[in-house]
């Protein structure tokens, strides 16, 4: 079925002070100093609407949990959810909730908890993937780890540490996986800590590349810095992208490439400071809460979650189309061919549940 779709900017009031958060209506409990150097910010260049034929959306599995992450088995789903749980979805849609054996417990606190999940290259011969999860207590040092788990095909267990102590907060844990060969990718959130993102002895704001070999010390393995609370990676062609929730609106999305600093908290969405990095493309004054990011040759696909919608950034013209809308908060999405899959988020405590939610969710596209 074609359909012709266009970009509906979602009006939100945004207050002062405490600076939101973007993925929601709570606030962190702290203030965020004002910045010195301002140039004036646009709107995203939407343009003229494009065309992608595109399928019915179809709700493949039904019933999860505050999920966060999807990944792509040879026979169906692994979907991490918040609370510590993988829920496994076969091709049929059958879904199953299995229980995560960890070292140190999951702490499912504000955006925090167990958060992305990412296959080994082997997976299928070696039962291996890796986790990024918050552990810690109230009041005490929250912080957050990317382990190695092995699933034998009734459990997942922790048999490994790939790096812990990320600092980490009730906002901006990032957590977002990517393999990409002998490499796992990492973003990490400030942790409510501006300043953090610019301190190159801090592993907080950053995208990390993590050799799987575990050679260098971690402060080695930071590929770019000054990012506030990124959610989202892809990467195609040797183009890395990196979806970033700004601090009122300004959400971004960036092309990430090696040593290079993306500005927060020093400067934001198309202010400019030598040395710093301006975004790809940035959303303009109105949150979209950008989360999980999904590549093709024309497009970047990117869940949103104040926005409510999938949408599709042309990457020549940086154009965008919304193409699925009307199933609430969306929080990770994958490609698989023609066609896009993804997750809602609508149990996390800022969505409004419809029915049987949270659901996978699968519709063609071309």
């Amino acid at each position: 079925m074609k359909r012709q779709i266009g970009i509906v900017t979602l009006l939100f009031l945004m207050g002062c002070a405490p600076e939101p958060t973007n993925e929601g209506t709570e606030s962190p409990p702290a203030e965020e100093p004002t910045r010195e150097e301002t140039t004036t910010t646009q709107e995203p260049n939407t343009g003229e609407e494009t065309e992608l034929n595109v399928g019915d959306v179809t709700a493949i599995a039904e019933n999860l949990e505050i999920p966060w992450s999807l990944a792509r088995t040879s026979d169906g789903w692994f979907v991490s959810e918040r609370g510590g749980t993988i829920t496994v979805i076969d091709d049929s849609g059958r879904a199953t909730q299995q229980k995560v054996t960890l070292n140190e417990d999951v702490f499912e606190i504000g955006e925090g908890g167990f958060l992305g999940i990412a296959l080994s290259a082997d997976f299928e011969s070696s039962g291996i993937l890796y986790a990024y999860h918050t552990y810690g207590s109230s009041g005490r040092n929250i912080q957050n780890r990317v382990v190695e788990l092995t699933w034998d095909g009734e459990r997942f267990e922790e048999t490994g540490v790939l790096l812990d102590q990320i600092p980490g907060a009730r906002f901006h844990n990032g957590g977002r996986l990517l393999i990409d060969g002998a490499y796992l990718w990492v973003t990490t959130g400030d942790a409510l800590v501006p300043e953090l993102a610019q301190d190159e002895s801090s592993l907080a704001g950053k995208i990390l590349r993590i050799p799987l070999s575990g050679d260098g010390e971690p402060t080695d393995w930071i590929y770019s810095l000054g990012h506030r609370n990124p959610q989202g990676l892809s990467r195609i062609d040797d183009v890395l992208y990196a979806s970033e929730h700004g601090a009122s609106g300004h959400d971004e999305v960036n092309v990430i490439e090696e040593g290079n600093n993306y500005g927060w908290p020093l400067i934001e969405a198309n202010e400019e400071r030598d040395g710093l990095v301006t975004p790809w493309f940035e959303v303009g004054d109105t949150s979209w809460a950008p989360s999980g990011i999904a590549t093709d040759a024309q497009y970047v696909y990117m869940a949103t979650l104040r926005n409510e919608r999938l949408v599709a950034i042309d990457r020549e013209t940086k154009q965008v189309t919304t193409i699925v809308e009307g199933v609430g908060r969306i929080r990770d999405v994958w490609l698989d061919d023609d066609t896009l899959y993804f997750i809602s988020n609508n149990t996390d405590g800022r969505g409004n549940p419809q029915s049987q939610d949270d659901k996978l969710y699968q519709m063609t596209i071309r």
